[in-house]
């Protein structure tokens, strides 16, 4: 999964144009650290945001997420920022999961979704953590184990990817006026 966001900030850019046009490689530097600290700034936050859309805890989310920043240029004026999230799905246990009165195992994954029963599935400890299995067939065995979804199909999320966006873009304006001055200045290069 990949969150690309291509012309971050269209008239900061014609600003930064205008200002660093007589430095070599000044528009460059002044953007290219804009952005790292605007993807680094959408890292750190994604976690929070997957836990405002669903049931599970931010540390967790944090813990099985890797993240890849990548900044490109077409040569053309095109900045471009991707934050590539993968993981493996996970266990379903780590998501708001408990026993209902009747005894059955009753989940949750998204925040805004509706709590399902789920017939046949039981938590056990195998080798290491507590984690949710289902019976495959009427026979006690084979089982097989329940997950959720993965954080990179978190990501995918409309109301998640808004939120970076957001976030990407308000770092970028803010950060840019540190990062012009730097230039000016002669640091950074």
């Amino acid at each position: 999964m990949t969150v690309r966001i291509s012309e971050v900030g269209a008239n900061s850019l014609d600003r930064v144009n205008k200002i660093l046009a007589g430095i070599p490689g000044g528009i460059w530097r002044a953007t290219h650290s804009a952005l790292q600290r605007a993807g680094a700034t959408a890292k750190t936050r994604s976690g929070q945001f997957a836990a405002q859309e669903y049931t599970i805890r931010k540390g967790d989310f944090m813990s099985n997420v890797h993240q890849k920043t990548h900044i490109s240029s077409d040569g053309g004026g095109v900045v471009s920022l991707s934050i590539s999230y993968a993981g493996t799905v996970l266990p379903l246990l780590m998501f708001r999961t408990k026993y209902s009165r009747s005894g059955k195992l009753e989940t949750q994954v998204k925040r805004e979704g509706v709590s399902t029963m789920l017939d046949r599935v039981f938590a056990a400890r195998v080798y290491g953590p507590l984690r949710a299995f289902e019976r495959v067939g009427r026979e006690r065995f084979p089982i097989q184990q329940k997950f959720g979804p993965s954080t990179a199909h978190m990501m995918q999320n409309p109301v998640v990817i808004q939120k970076m966006d957001e976030t990407i873009q308000e770092t970028f304006d803010r950060r840019l006026e540190h990062e012009i001055t730097r230039v000016l200045n002669g640091w950074g290069g």
